[in-house]
């Protein structure tokens, strides 16, 4: 089975998690896990669904959108 790879994870963990503590005040830590326990980065980790080729951005708010309604596809990017 193909993975999406390490250095393509690193560049997300990065960046999502630097938005969550830039808009939410999170600590590094609390960011870092409440983005690896969403289901938005379980949806990155599957390469067959091609995340990993989308903006961190758009990740990011994928994220947002599972926070406020419990789900990542009501991103307004997923959605459109």
């Amino acid at each position: 089975m193909k993975k999406v790879p390490a250095r393509t994870m690193t560049f997300f963990d990065k960046e999502v998690v630097n938005d969550i503590i830039v808009k939410y005040g999170f600590d590094e830590r609390a960011a870092i896990r409440d983005f690896i326990q969403s289901e938005t980065y379980q949806m990155l980790l599957d390469p067959e669904m091609e995340i990993y080729k989308m903006s961190p951005l758009i990740v990011f708010d994928m994220w947002e959108a599972e926070k406020i309604s419990g789900d990542p596809r009501m991103s307004q990017y997923i959605r459109a």
